[in-house]
């Protein structure tokens, strides 16, 4: 599949599609200029714990929050994020509320953002 012909619009829909290939999912988050498309990525629960650990590190924070809300990213991708995030001049507190309240954030990285954050919780 050839991703770079095609329009905004249909990468959008290939990104939030549930049958799109996992294949097709790296390619769009790796390599689209548009970091909406690489949010829908980040939001596909079908998307793989690779792409979601990459997408822990993308200079859009609406696609690492996006990772952050994700209900299938493992505690590891949960984690990872965490520890990007406290290594960030300016933390995003949208991201660390949305790491505190999931289901796979472990005991210990709730602490931590309690400790660092918890003012703002």
């Amino acid at each position: 599949m050839e991703l770079g012909n095609m329009s905004y619009d249909e990468k959008q829909e290939l990104a939030e599609d549930l049958k799109t290939p996992n294949d097709v999912l790296r390619k769009l988050a790796k390599k689209d200029e548009h970091w909406a498309v690489r949010r829908y990525v980040a939001e596909n629960p079908n998307t793989p714990g690779d792409v979601l650990t990459e997408l822990t590190i993308d200079p859009q924070d609406f696609v690492r929050v996006h990772v952050a809300q994700n209900p299938n990213s493992s505690s590891n991708i949960l984690v990872t994020l965490l520890e990007n995030e406290k290594n960030c001049n300016t933390p995003n507190l949208g991201i660390i509320k949305s790491l505190y309240i999931h289901k796979n954030l472990p005991h210990i990285a709730k602490v931590i953002i309690e400790t660092l954050f918890g003012k703002w919780l």
